[in-house]
């Protein structure tokens, strides 16, 4: 604490003193430096006093003192003035404040009659001096208290500027005494001109009544278009009585992203995560990597189980859209009477059983993100002229609804079933195939995937170890053969399940061929004498895999020569095996 911070109140008190008692006064701070003065001394206001004069023992000891005939006084034996000083009688009192000191008030005579005022009238000019350093201390802790309310108030208002979201803080009956910068942005509204009125002339539809602290939907026109917030008031109660209330606003294309993103927290599929690097996956990769930042339509096509999911998440988590919601809806998976109302939302009663506040679409929750449509070709057919027509305009209307509302989202579908035969069939519109097959994608299935299983059950068995807690397993020989020669007609879920399926019920750390399910034992019979088919379907797989790497790489001897060493393999054996099976 410094009496520099209330310097112009300090100057007044020592101006008061001098002109009641007609003597001159210096006040000075901690360090000796003159904060007031009066008469000789008021120009050498924020100056030092002299190296160890009477004012420095004063503040050292904390105790008041009368300095008679300062140039002879041996108060004064060490004052660099002595000899010289010009003062004839000094009273000094310290300014504290409990045990701390702040400064030294001092009464100074520079002629004999003030001198015999100071002598006379020692006593009561203590308590008077008393008085006035409490004053003084007290006015210093009060500005003080300002300070630091000020400087509390601006940080709050920074932190709340800072907020991601809008802020408004109105009295209890509305009136508007703080908003935000996010506020101002959201509302187009200037703060200064709205402080001190109503709330409702900026949102006409606010009730601040409501007692639950529940989020709500307001639209409100903005620069002459309809947009959607979801405010949140929260009234401050004291003594249980409500003196203000906090009205959160938040964009609800905002406040959608932030609850996606905590969802897609634990759904960041990037490419890296999916597993395979046989040719026909590698291909799906790269395509899908080229065309991730683009805005088309991409249709996945595929068999159940290959992952087409992965591939959209993939493709979303590297474009431009990767911070903004993925949201998936299965077609497939949601009655028909139903599948309306999820994509499109609805207004509050638009139909038997709709909540009251309405309920946002999957269209308006994808918004500047991506929508995926799995099973795309399960989309009823009266729902097919009204997608592609929000695919068009960019703009839609819930149902009940009367405003339309823009809608900015990147599409990616997909589905296992033969469109073109259905559209030969009139159960797809072709308008909107051709409107979802821009960039079509087709993901392998597990059998084609030469060299991929491998891999998959690896990181597989290492899951689910992990997942059910038990000791990492290995898979035997027998087993490996088995699961390549398997035709895998639920693809990389089937394997999925089998595996999961074994860690389960094997105790051993080694997984037999005893030990695969019932169903690829069946498939096994089915293909005769397990020992002698398996030489032919070992000699079958090895054929797709050179087959697959020549129409990969290429048929020169360049080439073979770098399929030699993918399969790390000498060039020679490389021409055995091609002459072997009839593919030189």
């Amino acid at each position: 604490m410094n009496l520099f911070n209330i310097q112009r109140s300090t100057q007044e008190v020592a101006e008061a003193i001098s002109a009641v008692l007609n003597v001159d006064v210096t006040i000075v701070d901690i360090h000796l430096n003159r904060v007031a003065a009066t008469g000789k001394y008021k120009n050498l206001i924020g100056q030092r006093l002299p190296r160890n004069c009477a004012f420095e023992s004063i503040a050292n000891r904390k105790n008041p003192e009368f300095i008679d005939n300062p140039n002879i006084s041996k108060k004064c034996m060490g004052c660099s003035l002595k000899g010289s000083c010009a003062e004839m009688a000094t009273i000094g009192y310290p300014i504290l404040s409990g045990e701390d000191l702040l400064g030294v008030i001092g009464l100074i005579a520079f002629n004999m009659e003030q001198k015999k005022k100071l002598q006379r009238e020692y006593n009561s000019l203590i308590v008077f001096l008393s008085k006035l350093g409490d004053l003084l201390a007290g006015n210093l802790k009060y500005a003080n208290t300002i300070m630091d309310l000020t400087i509390q108030t601006e940080e709050t208002r920074m932190i709340i500027d800072a907020l991601g979201n809008g802020i408004i803080c109105t009295d209890n009956l509305g009136n508007i005494k703080f908003v935000n910068f996010k506020a101002e942005e959201y509302l187009k509204v200037d703060g200064n001109n709205i402080i001190n009125k109503p709330i409702f002339n900026i949102i006409p539809s606010l009730n601040l009544d409501l007692k639950e602290q529940v989020p709500i939907e307001i639209k409100l026109t903005i620069d002459n278009k309809r947009q959607s917030f979801i405010i949140k008031i929260i009234p401050v109660m004291v003594q249980e009585k409500n003196v203000s209330n906090i009205i959160e606003i938040h964009r609800t294309s905002n406040m959608v992203k932030s609850a996606y993103k905590l969802i897609e927290g634990q759904n960041s599929i990037t490419f890296d995560d999916i597993i395979g690097d046989s040719p026909k996956m590698i291909e799906a990769k790269k395509v899908s990597q080229r065309v991730a930042t683009s805005k088309s339509s991409i249709l996945l096509r595929g068999e159940s189980g290959t992952g087409k999911e992965l591939f959209a998440r993939a493709i979303h988590n590297s474009s431009n859209r990767k911070n903004s919601p993925f949201v998936a809806i299965n077609c497939a998976s949601i009655p028909d009477n139903l599948l309306e109302s999820e994509l499109f939302g609805y207004e509050g009663g638009a139909f038997t059983g709709a909540r009251k506040t309405g309920q946002m679409g999957k269209f308006e929750l994808a918004n500047e993100g991506t929508l995926f449509l799995d099973e795309i070709g399960d989309l009823p057919i009266h729902l097919q002229p009204k997608i592609l027509r929000v695919l068009q305009e960019e703009e839609f209307m819930r149902v009940g609804g009367r405003e339309l509302i823009p809608v900015n989202f990147r599409l990616i579908a997909a589905t296992n079933r033969d469109l073109e035969d259905m559209i030969s069939k009139g159960e797809f519109r072709e308008d909107l195939y051709y409107r979802l097959n821009v960039i079509p994608i087709h993901i392998p299935p597990l059998r084609e995937r030469v060299g991929d299983i491998d891999n998959l059950s690896n990181h597989l068995i290492k899951k689910y170890c992990k997942r059910l807690n038990r000791n990492l397993k290995y898979f035997s020989e027998e087993v490996r053969k088995a699961f390549n020669r398997y035709n895998w007609p639920g693809n990389v879920r089937e394997l999925e399940n089998v595996i999961e399926y074994l860690v389960n019920v094997v105790g051993d750390k080694e997984i037999r061929f005893e030990n695969l399910p019932y169903s690829m034992e069946q498939y096994f019979k089915g293909n005769g004498n397990k020992a002698d088919s398996l030489k032919r379907i070992m000699d079958d797989y090895e054929k797709s895999i050179l087959e697959s790497y020549l129409k990969t790489y290429g048929n020169t001897t360049k080439d073979k020569e770098k399929i030699s060493s993918i399969l790390e393999i000498d060039l020679s054996t490389l021409y055995r095996k091609l002459n072997k099976y009839n593919l030189q």
